[in-house]
C-alpha cells in the first residue's frame, strides 16, 4: 500500500494563485517548489531554505522594491538567502493570517517581470481624481478637447511655448549665462 504525503495547504493556495497566470508551470524539488513562465522562474515556495526555519513565498520585485517591503513590514517580509540580493523578496507564510490578494498582486508583478511581452498582463489603470471626475466645476470631463483661447490662437505656431516669467527668478540667456530679472 502506497503512502500518500499530504501537501502543505499554503503551497496549494500559492499554486492556485500562480497557476492562474497564463502558461505558468510548477516544478517541485523536495520541500520547495518553483513557478515558471516559459522557463523563467517568477515565484518560489520555500520551506526551511538554507536552514532558516521559514516557510515563505518568494517573488521578483521591481528595482529597490524588495528592500522597501522589508523596511515597511519586517515581521512579514524578508530577503531570502542567496536570491534576496538579486531583487527577490520573501513573504512569510508562517506568521499568522496571509492576505492572498496581496500574494496575487506580488505574483502578478513578478510574473510580468519574468514573462515575455506577449504574455504580460495589462497594468491596472491608475485611478485618480481626474480620471473619476473633473476637479473644476463646469469643466468638461477628461478626454474632451478644449478649444484654444484667443491669446493662444494669436501666438506664432512656429515659436516654442514658454512659461511666463516669474518676477525675481533667474533666466538663461542665449549664451547660457544666468542673469537676474530684477
Amino acid at each position: 500500500m502506497a503512502t500518500r504525503t499530504r501537501e502543505d495547504r499554503r503551497l496549494r493556495l500559492l499554486s492556485a494563485v500562480c497557476l492562474s497566470l497564463p502558461e505558468a508551470e510548477r516544478t517541485d524539488c523536495g520541500a520547495h517548489a518553483d513557478f515558471r513562465v516559459r522557463g523563467k522562474v517568477f515565484a518560489y515556495f520555500l520551506e526551511n531554505h538554507g536552514g532558516d526555519g521559514i516557510i515563505a513565498a518568494c517573488f521578483k520585485s521591481r528595482l529597490g522594491e524588495h528592500v522597501e517591503l522589508v523596511k515597511r513590514a519586517p515581521d512579514r517580509f524578508y530577503l531570502p538567502r542567496y536570491i534576496g540580493r538579486r531583487g527577490w523578496c520573501g513573504l512569510r507564510l508562517d506568521q499568522g493570517d496571509v492576505d492572498w490578494d496581496e500574494v496575487k498582486a506580488l505574483a502578478t508583478v513578478s510574473y510580468n517581470l519574468a514573462a515575455p511581452r506577449d504574455l504580460r498582463a495589462a497594468p491596472a489603470p491608475l485611478e485618480n481624481a481626474l480620471t473619476i471626475r473633473s476637479l473644476v466645476r463646469g469643466s468638461p470631463p477628461p478626454g474632451v478637447n478644449i478649444m484654444m483661447r484667443d491669446a493662444e490662437d494669436r501666438r506664432d505656431p512656429d515659436q516654442p511655448m514658454r512659461p511666463p516669467a516669474v518676477p525675481g527668478t533667474a533666466t538663461a540667456s542665449q549664451t547660457g549665462a544666468l542673469r537676474s530679472r530684477r
